[in-house]
């Protein structure tokens, strides 16, 4: 049986790639395999983070790339990339959106397209179906995304650690996930994500919210059929950018940001393979 590490980027994940390589070492463990989804669309200081723990842990890390296959009812497989090609590149976002039209709060099979599926086909081919156990970077605290389920396991099964553990151990290491404002982390602009964090993250980097806003603009994308809104109108309350923004006016940064909770259990903090899906970030 093989363990199959699903690296999201994240604090907590991380944690456990550095947990399961250090009992990989000790005989603890075999058959450890570390894996990383990328969507094109997670901030440069997350990938800077990766490449971190690849140096430092020492570890080999997969990194796979959805490839979308452009007729509608074929199926999409998956490219095999080096490290040095994930970037915020938003390419299989673009992908995506151009053979099923753009995700939205309702719809988000952004996650299920761009990581679930090529995942799942990646483990299938490279170790045989139901012949591995996918670990994801999953806390004691996040009880409400603790779910059993078959070939699947958590860091809090093997740790105590919460989300301060989690910090304080990171501020002890010669490195750091270098993104200190809650609302960049994950997919800077996730579909799943409050519009007072959108709103956040479109101050914090206006060109990264240009090009998204571009990408989801453009003509080339699907329009699904009965779909009545415009292609760009992806978050909460169907608004997009541009209407956040305006719905924001008058508002300081400041006043966003004493609005807004964290919940430990959210995938504001991470986006995992599985652990996102149908999940909403929490708002006030």
């Amino acid at each position: 049986m093989h363990n199959v590490i699903s690296f999201s980027g994240g604090r907590t994940s991380a944690y456990l790639v550095h947990l399961m390589e250090q009992k990989r070492k000790a005989g603890e463990i075999d058959n450890v395999h570390y894996v990383f989804m990328d969507t094109g669309a997670e901030h440069p200081k997350t990938y800077e983070f990766i490449r971190n723990c690849v140096e430092h842990f020492g570890i080999d890390l997969v990194c796979l790339r959805v490839n979308i296959n452009p007729t509608l009812g074929e199926a999409n497989g998956y490219d095999v990339v080096q490290l040095s090609a994930c970037k915020p590149d938003l390419q299989p976002w673009r992908d995506m959106s151009q053979k099923y039209g753009t995700p939205h709060v309702h719809g988000a099979f952004c996650t299920q397209f761009m990581k679930t599926r090529p995942y799942y086909k990646y483990c299938d081919d490279q170790f045989g179906k139901d012949n591995y156990i996918s670990w994801l970077g999953i806390r004691v605290d996040e009880g409400n995304r603790l779910k059993q389920k078959d070939g699947m396991r958590y860091l809090a099964e093997i740790s105590p650690m919460e989300k301060n553990d989690i910090l304080g151990w990171w501020k002890q290491q010669d490195f750091d996930l270098e993104i200190e404002s809650e609302w960049l982390g994950n997919c800077v602009f996730c579909l799943k994500k409050g519009t007072n964090r959108i709103e956040l993250a479109r101050r914090s980097e206006p060109r990264m919210a240009m090009s998204f806003d571009a990408m989801l603009k453009n003509p080339e994308n699907r329009v699904a059929e009965g779909k009545k809104a415009p292609n760009e109108y992806i978050f909460r309350n169907t608004m997009s950018l541009e209407t956040i923004e305006k719905s924001y006016e008058g508002v300081s940064t400041e006043q966003l940001m004493s609005g807004m909770r964290m919940q430990s259990g959210s995938c504001a903090e991470s986006c995992e393979v599985f652990g996102c899906q149908g999940d909403l970030f929490d708002e006030l």
